[in-house]
């Protein structure tokens, strides 16, 4: 499949038939001077398969073309600096470890749609202190006692949280509140809210055109997406933010698997941003 993100995949079979119609360039193998000059490069690999691969993504990060490393750690996450230590690589600060292959495809899914600075990979809570890790693989680190919502709250409560699948927010059900990205950023620095709000509405906007674009490409009104009403639709064209569970069924109106739906979205917000 020809890649359409500019995107390189290199993972392992198993994972090479989950991404297939991604738009990213999915393969796996890589040499040395190719990884030099692969720009745009993801890893996703099993720990106990870093040794095989330790050279290519030591000369990937050398040129700085590495845009993550994200490790697959079945059990015992305590032990991957040693599965590090055994491949002969430090920890990375795109390094990212994860036992749920759920939480990696939000990470490829962001930087697929461009969305990576706005939507969640991770988030744990430690203490006071929410940790909350982007899918552009940076890490914000918020007191949970500066957020009115969760201030009062206790930490049974806290630490019974979900991240959504499409990472769009943190949701704790018992406290009925939903945190993303942005409102975590403007609680540590309130100057931003502007400035945030301006991007989100650009690259939404981006989004529902495309979305609209591509609904009028197969003839399909805003009545005939089945689960979504025409009014919800209306809206995510102009503008609105939808949920990963409305693509699911807008892609299933479109006769397209969710990858590649998106795949095609991408593909338009480039044309269009051009």
């Amino acid at each position: 499949m020809a890649t359409t993100t500019g995107i390189s995949l290199l993972t392992d079979r198993e994972n090479q038939k989950r991404f297939k119609d991604s738009g990213m360039r999915v393969i796996d193998h890589l040499s040395v001077e190719e990884a030099k000059t692969t720009k745009k490069l993801f890893v996703l690999c099993k720990s106990l398969a870093l040794p095989q691969i330790a050279d290519v993504i030591t000369a990937a990060n050398g040129a700085k073309h590495l845009l993550g490393l994200l490790v697959e750690q079945d059990r015992d996450l305590g032990w991957i600096t040693i599965m590090l230590d055994r491949a002969n690589l430090r920890m990375l600060r795109n390094t990212f470890v994860h036992d749920d292959m759920q939480v990696f495809e939000r990470v490829l899914n962001a930087w697929r749609i461009g969305a990576q600075g706005e939507l969640i990979a991770d988030a744990t809570i430690q203490g006071t202190l929410l940790f909350v890790r982007s899918a552009s693989l940076d890490t914000l680190e918020v007191d949970v006692r500066s957020l009115k919502a969760l201030k009062a709250a206790a930490h049974e409560d806290l630490v019974a949280f979900e991240v959504a699948r499409d990472g769009s927010h943190i949701h704790w059900p018992s406290l009925d509140v939903h945190l993303d990205l942005e409102s975590l950023r403007v609680a540590l620095d309130p100057q931003l809210q502007t400035k945030f709000k301006a991007e989100r509405l650009k690259h939404d906007e981006l989004l529902g055109q495309a979305i609209k674009w591509l609904r009028g490409e197969l003839g399909l009104s805003q009545s005939e997406i089945e689960g979504v009403s025409a009014r919800q639709v209306r809206r995510i064209e102009q503008g609105a933010q939808p949920r990963s569970e409305t693509l699911e069924l807008m892609a299933h109106a479109h006769g397209l698997t969710l990858n590649a739906y998106l795949n095609k979205l991408s593909q338009r917000i480039a044309a269009i941003a051009r």
